[in-house]
């Protein structure tokens, strides 16, 4: 076997939140070393610019001696290697709590292998190993990699892109392990609050089996969760792990449940993404963006699944489904840019809009999460209906499993429609083009009548519409986005301005929507606000309430085929 590059990881103090670096690279053969930091994580399609926290780089020969280095570009290092063995040193700072970036402090250690170590260009499929060197003697290290030569701290990465794909929690943690399919699984738990361990095994037990049924078994031979218990929100794929973040004290109720679609989302993506991706996505280039059209389905088509899987598990029933899809129509639906940006440029334009929102996202774009879940979805009823229940989008999957996961073959856009019209034994162009490039309203209740729904609208505020969405700012009413064309942006209101006055009386941003509830559609009222530090009164005319809740209920007398249709979807 080739020698392994040798990483070693080391924390000496964890408080001051930098993780120590070292790179052994053995008998270099050329005059110069290039080294690079990607920019971003393969799943999270946003160029981060790991290289800010890369701080006192340094580089010696075998026997210590400085080499000289030029940094090239801001991700991108040379070094003067005179054909020899050479080490390089550097330190990442550390402490930033996301599933993306890094975190250390005197509790633990989390890091990102994209975040974290360098690569030599052209010698992507070098092996590698790392050494973690704990700083207290009760920490214990939990990874994906497997051991090297049996050494309990040192790991085995066969190429880049499997050590760039293998996040490190080290530190005190909670270990649930248990077995699905006669594999090997673990829950690896940082931090402190009110999950269920025996709940949360005997679910995401049940989401394995499931999602393992569909494809015809499991794809590996250990599978590692980590979930961070902190305020945050949020989750990232892996090949043979995932990392989660979940705010502490949200396993009860309905949060627990939104908790199951966590995993079974980012265990989805086990096959959905990690396996079978985009062509874009096969071979992965960190030093910049990696654009394809086709993220409405990679992350569409797994958030579908986190809402069907649980309930093919019986970890929620048929009711707590259609209410979460009816809540999912609804954000969809109250979101204006969904009539400004296609499912196709939301997908290429990731990489400058869905992880930047700004005041104005509202009113010019649409996440491809959210609207290809539903896409995705109408693909499901689609297939169902045309095939007279013999095929599904599960069909689609298993034919994108064969033809393009199991040999790691990136599919084209092209490739993607043929296997789902294969499928669906009939020609969706129109479908492709209206659903997906185009910004035409999705037709909900065409797609839910064959199977005895019906989408139907409601209002969640009862009050007149602004347009206006609020925030408090310390207690006082700051305006976060105004709708485009909306009554208040005709006269002038916009994100970051400060109301004060309704019709001269003082408001808070607790009692703004009550306030409202005063007045008539089709009336005035002064606004009286700071824009910019400077005192503003506009009058605002007030419009009837819009339709801002969707919900799905079952059609009363449905036929037997309907009957049957939703049972074969549903039950």
């Amino acid at each position: 076997m080739t020698q392994p590059w040798q990483y070693v990881v080391s924390m000496p103090q964890p408080e001051n939140h930098l993780f120590n670096i070292q790179l052994t690279i053995c008998d270099w053969d050329a005059d110069f070393l290039d080294l690079h930091l990607p920019v971003w994580s393969p799943g999270s399609y946003l160029v981060r610019e790991y290289a800010k926290n890369l701080q006192d780089f340094k580089a010696i020969d075998q026997n210590g001696k400085s080499l000289n280095w030029l940094k090239i570009t801001k991700n991108y290092w040379r070094v003067e290697s005179l054909k020899q063995t050479c080490q390089i040193s550097y330190k990442i700072f550390a402490n930033e709590l996301t599933v993306r970036t890094n975190h250390l402090d005197d509790t633990h250690g989390y890091f990102n292998g994209a975040a974290t170590f360098m690569f030599v260009p052209n010698y992507e499929n070098h092996p590698f190993t790392v050494e973690i060197v704990v700083p207290k003697n009760n920490w214990e290290i939990a990874t994906a990699l497997p051991h090297f030569e049996n050494h309990a701290s040192i790991f085995f990465a066969d190429r880049y892109d499997q050590l760039a794909d293998s996040p490190f929690e080290i530190g005190i943690h909670t270990q649930v392990k248990f077995e699905v399919l006669g594999k090997s699984h673990e829950i690896i738990i940082w931090g402190d609050g009110n999950p269920d361990l025996g709940q949360i095994e005997q679910d995401t037990k049940a989401i394995i089996a499931t999602e393992a049924e569909l494809f015809g078994g499991l794809p590996y031979d250990r599978y590692l969760f980590i979930l961070h218990l902190a305020n945050g929100y949020g989750g990232l794929e892996h090949r043979n792990c995932c990392s989660l973040i979940y705010p502490r004290f949200n396993f009860r109720g309905d949060h627990y449940l939104k908790f199951m679609n966590l995993v079974a989302h980012e265990f989805f993506h086990t096959w959905n993404v990690k396996r079978i991706r985009p062509k874009a996505l096969e071979t992965y280039n960190y030093d910049q963006e990696n654009y394809t059209s086709s993220l409405w389905f990679a992350e569409g088509a797994t958030s579908y699944y986190d809402q069907i899987i649980p309930l093919r598990a019986k970890i929620y029933g048929k009711a707590h489904f259609l209410k979460s899809l009816g809540e999912t129509i609804t954000r969809l639906q109250n979101t204006p840019g969904r009539q400004v940006q296609s499912l196709y440029e939301s997908s290429f334009d990731t990489w400058i809009k869905l992880y930047r929102p700004d005041a104005n996202s509202p009113n010019s774009q649409i996440s491809y999460y959210l609207k290809g879940e539903l896409v995705c979805m109408l693909l499901d009823l689609a297939i169902r209906t045309s095939s007279q229940n013999r095929r599904s989008l599960d069909d689609v999957m298993r034919s994108l499993w064969q033809y393009y996961g199991k040999p790691e073959i990136g599919y084209t856009e092209g490739e993607l429609y043929a296997v789902i019209e294969t499928v669906a034994g009939t020609n969706l162009q129109d479908f492709f083009l209206k659903y997906i490039h185009s910004t035409d309203e999705l037709d909900f209740n065409y797609y839910f009548e064959p199977f005895g729904l019906e989408l139907y609208a409601g209002y969640a505020q009862k009050s007149v519409y602004t347009g206006i969405s609020v925030r408090s700012n310390n207690g006082v009413v700051t305006v976060k986005s105004v709708d485009a064309n909306s009554p208040a942006q005709l006269v002038g209101i916009d994100a970051n301005d400060e109301i004060l006055a309704i019709n001269g009386f003082r408001v808070t941003a607790e009692a703004f929507g009550d306030r409202l509830l005063d007045f008539k559609p089709h009336t005035e009222i002064t606004i009286t606000l700071f824009k910019q530090d400077q005192l503003k009164t506009v009058t605002l005319r007030l419009e009837q309430p819009r339709c801002d809740r969707f919900m799905i209920s079952e059609v009363k007398n449905p036929t037997p085929t309907q009957q049957k249709n939703l049972q074969n979807w549903l039950d």
